[in-house]
């Protein structure tokens, strides 16, 4: 990817020497630069305060509330897993702070998969659980999308917040469509 970029910037360059256009391109990078630094504070700023919630959330007891309210739930979509408390209440907190939105979604993910590993001993059901879960973090169901909102409320957006919505049904679209997937692959797997 970086002799990507390197091409690019040099034939930018290239053709600006041969067009005449140095001045206009060095006022252009400069300004790029400019406006990146007011982008960059601006998403500190917010990501500060979504780190300051999340905390809050966590320390209140609210993300394990959710999570345990979750887990009849997911009985149902990790079979393999029941009665197995530790790795259904860690999956359970992976998917309570992809819902919303908070940052700790990839940590607790990697924190499952290894509890899933140690507490499946069969080779396929480990496999699906791990796959399942896979699907629910990267599908994006996310009810608010905190970091998209501070993307576009730094870039001067109107209405940063008017993305939550279609934001839900892409995620909950991608997240249906990725367990029928899954369910219908590993079905005929089974069969074979």
């Amino acid at each position: 990817m970086n002799a990507v970029w390197l091409v690019l910037v040099g034939l930018g360059c290239a053709v600006a020497l041969l067009t005449g256009n140095v001045d206009e391109m060095m006022a252009s990078v400069l300004e790029g630069a400019d406006s990146a630094i007011e982008l960059v504070i601006g998403l500190a700023g917010l990501f500060c305060l979504w780190v300051g919630i999340e905390k809050l959330a966590e320390e209140s007891g609210l993300i394990k509330a959710m999570a345990r309210a979750t887990r009849p739930v997911l009985g149902v979509l990790f079979p393999e897993l029941r009665g197995k408390s530790k790795p259904l209440g860690t999956i359970s907190a992976t998917i309570v702070s992809n819902l919303l939105g908070l940052s700790s979604a990839t940590p607790l993910g990697t924190k499952a998969m290894r509890e899933i590993k140690d507490a499946l001993k069969d080779e396929d059901d480990r496999m699906n659980a791990m796959i399942r879960l896979v699907v629910l973090s990267a599908a994006g169901l996310c009810f608010f999308p905190s970091s998209v909102v501070a993307l576009r409320a730094a870039t001067g957006s109107a209405a940063p917040a008017i993305v939550a919505g279609p934001t839900v049904l892409a995620g909950l679209a991608a997240t249906c469509g990725g367990l029928s997937v899954h369910w219908l692959f590993s079905r005929r797997r089974r069969s074979k």
